[in-house]
């Protein structure tokens, strides 16, 4: 069926439309209350699609879509495969792994606090996001005033054996290793914690004054000088953040900034009124978007994936269907959410702060940008002299990565317009040739490269002035070969290390270029480590779901669906070979019976 007809059958339903390339790739992910309108308004001449709208629609091959009941579950969809397939049209959130949050492992009988980069549904409890540095203040301050421990036994079975660590010792654990404190009472540390992490500071630091008074009052000096510097210590995370207050209960004002190509966004977390941390996001992909869609898409992305939704969410610019983000926030919530612009009183005045922070960083991208790429084209123009040609606006590098034959892979890299163009990037696993075999697989992937040159679509279909092999003469000559047969008319060279793995020269059939110009050198030694990183990660990724499913297809009765909830649930093979058939059997679709069965597998091997 072509696009006309699949046109035709369009319902009127709410729900998500899923745009893709020739190469099956997806493009772009929508929504909307009504899928035959908003499809077809894509396909139909109008004069008022943006440039960034007829470059998509000029690249679709195909499109499906998911019916929804409501537009507001089209939303929550919609942000899910975004999340999930990272389309090149889409306004991005890119993601926040430098804002950490404290984790509380609650999932422990004896629960840890740690240091986590996201966060993940294990049954812990999260706090955050915080800057780098008062999140390692605020653990180190916790760690040392709660005393919770930090090792990685296992409990209830480790306790007793062995003797405790020397942070015990030292006054910093309370040792459950060693039964020195029962579950109830380290139960109730942990609530401390939660409480003051919430926000529910003023409460516990008057619960704790309250207890320092009483044991003084008996006399018991030592034990309320401990309770005084413990409320010393929490007061002192206070000082280390900037206090501001916006009322008595929890909030997020968010101040989003547009720029030319992308756009920032900055969250300021109130708790209990309180400024509790702000964090900072970059928007990709929002060229010629308009900023009700970039506010729209930056609330669904951003906190699909909260712990915390507050009740009130203060915003610079109202996002589109405004009304149904809040029903879907409310729904997450389990209460009203309300979203609004504040006009006046401390909640502008913060929100002008929040504005102020956007526009510095936007400038400070812009100009680090601007410099990168200005330098980059100049290295760029470089090259092409040293080599003899007028311009190289399109690099492509291709590299191979394999461990004995095993789980062959190429990969490309794009360098285009003065940038690392990683939205062309592409992977490619090698399917004819068997065993090491470097040449061979280069020669299959750049045949099936180049087999697009003539298309009408997709990335494939451009075509680079320059093509470079992580390699030397050889890998080039090879590349040459195919890139003759294929009839185009690209300068390809290999990229050369010296003895210390430093960028050397460009070799070619004709002979060694070795560019005078230092720009020129550190261009093809940033495109050689790129190719060679992404080679090497897409390798690596593919060779560990090989060894997971190699180790646990042995097990009878452990399918796909099992393997894939066993690695979900314990991260590692090593931490399934150290589980006991209990916390096997915890895993979703393990019987009693099938984790005994996995827990003798391993130990059988171990023995």
């Amino acid at each position: 069926m072509n696009l006309q007809e699949k046109l035709k059958t369009l319902p009127e339903s709410p729900g998500v439309y899923i745009m893709k390339d020739n190469g099956g790739n997806i493009i772009y992910v929508g929504k909307s209350k009504c899928l035959k309108n908003r499809v077809r308004q894509y396909f139909t001449k109008n004069s008022s699609h943006t440039p960034k709208v007829i470059s998509m629609v000029s690249a679709i091959y195909d499109f499906e879509y998911i019916i929804t009941d409501t537009e507001w579950e089209a939303l929550v969809l919609e942000c899910n495969l975004i999340k999930k397939h990272k389309p090149y049209y889409n306004i991005l959130l890119k993601d926040s792994k430098a804002y950490p949050y404290i984790r509380l492992t609650l999932e422990d009988p004896y629960p840890r606090l740690v240091l986590a980069r996201k966060i993940e549904k294990n049954g812990s409890k999260y706090f955050g996001p915080f800057s780098g540095g008062i999140v390692r203040d605020t653990l180190d301050i916790l760690r040392k005033t709660f005393k919770l421990r930090t090792c990685n036994r296992v409990f209830p079975r480790d306790i007793g054996k062995g003797r405790p660590c020397l942070n015990h010792y030292i006054g910093l654990c309370l040792a459950p290793c060693g039964g020195k404190i029962s579950q109830e009472k380290y139960k109730e540390i942990t609530q401390e914690i939660i409480d003051f992490l919430e926000g529910r500071q003023d409460t516990l630091i008057s619960k704790l004054e309250e207890q320092m008074y009483a044991l003084s009052e008996n006399m018991l000096f030592e034990a309320a000088a401990e309770i005084r510097d413990k409320i010393a210590n929490l007061k002192g995370i206070f000082e280390k953040q900037k206090i501001v207050s916006v009322g008595s209960g929890d909030k997020d004002i968010i101040a989003i900034v547009s720029g030319p190509r992308i756009a920032n966004a900055q969250v300021f977390s109130f708790r209990k009124g309180k400024l509790q941390g702000r964090e900072e996001l970059w928007i990709e992909g929002v060229s010629y978007e308009q900023e009700r869609d970039i506010s729209a898409n930056f609330m669904a992305q951003f906190y699909a994936t909260c712990e915390f939704i507050p009740k009130e969410i203060h915003i610079n610019i109202l996002p589109e269907n405004v009304q149904d983000i809040e029903k879907w926030l409310t729904e997450k919530k389990g209460c009203k959410v309300e979203i609004k612009v504040p006009m006046r009183g401390t909640g502008r005045e913060t929100m002008d702060m929040a504005i102020k922070n956007g526009k510095k960083a936007i400038y400070d991208y812009n100009k680090s940008a601007g410099q990168d790429k200005a330098r980059n084209i100049i290295a760029a123009n470089q090259l092409a002299n040293a080599i003899g040609l007028s311009s190289v606006s399109r690099i492509e590098a291709y590299d191979i990565s394999t461990t004995g034959g095993e789980n062959s892979v190429g990969s490309m890299a794009v360098f285009q317009e003065g940038e690392l163009a990683k939205s062309e990037y592409r992977h490619f696993r090698i399917k004819t040739i068997e065993g090491v075999n470097d040449y061979g697989s280069l020669q299959e992937i750049l045949t099936r490269r180049l087999s697009h040159l003539n298309d009408k679509k997709g990335s494939f279909s451009k075509i680079p002035q320059l093509i470079l092999a992580d390699g030397g003469i050889a890998q080039a000559s090879v590349i040459a070969s195919v890139v003759k047969k294929a009839g185009a008319n690209v300068p390809v060279y290999g990229m050369v290390k010296d003895s210390h793995h430093k960028t050397r020269a460009l070799v070619s059939i004709d002979g060694e270029i070795i560019p005078v110009s230092d720009e020129a050198f550190r261009l093809i030694s940033m495109i050689q480590e790129e190719v060679h990183r992404i080679a090497i990660g897409y390798h690596r990724k593919l060779r560990s779901k090989s060894m997971v499913h190699s180790v646990l297809e042995d097990i009878p009765g452990v399918g796909s669906g099992r393997r894939v909830n066993l690695i979900k649930h314990f991260k590692s093979i090593k931490a399934i070979e150290n589980a006991s058939a209990d916390e096997i059997s915890k895993v979703k679709g393990i019987s009693k019976n099938l984790a005994d069965t996995i827990y003798l597998y391993f130990k059988n091997k171990k023995d």
